[in-house]
């Protein structure tokens, strides 16, 4: 995520949209994309202790809006921090609402052709 720091809150060009990365390691899996169109992405999970995939994650596209933030303390205290826009990985709470987990291939492609409808 290129991030831009100022002295003043100038609006700068912070380039396109950040997209989802190919891989990805969260909560201790390892996320690998298996597809996506632009409106849902599907990654395999696997626990980097056993050697076949663990599932698989679907979930609708979120994409934030770019922000601007002011650092208050710190050796960093008076500087701005620019955020692109970007999209999300969903987080913890966005499962049931737009995340959803699978065991297998199958549910997961399911859901996949569901959404991008």
């Amino acid at each position: 995520m290129p991030v831009i720091i100022t002295k003043n809150k100038e609006e700068k060009n912070l380039g396109p949209l950040d997209v989802l990365p190919q891989t990805k390691n969260k909560n201790g899996y390892d996320y690998k994309l298996v597809k996506r169109n632009d409106k849902v992405a599907m990654y395999a999970m696997q626990n980097p202790e056993i050697a076949e995939d663990n599932g698989y994650e679907v979930f609708k596209i979120v994409v934030s809006k770019p922000s601007t933030l002011l650092q208050k303390s710190g050796v960093k205290k008076g500087m701005w921090y620019q955020y692109p826009a970007m999209e999300k990985f969903p987080g913890n709470e966005d499962f049931g609402n737009i995340a959803w987990a699978f065991n297998t291939i199958e549910s997961a492609e399911k859901k996949f052709k569901e959404l991008s409808k």
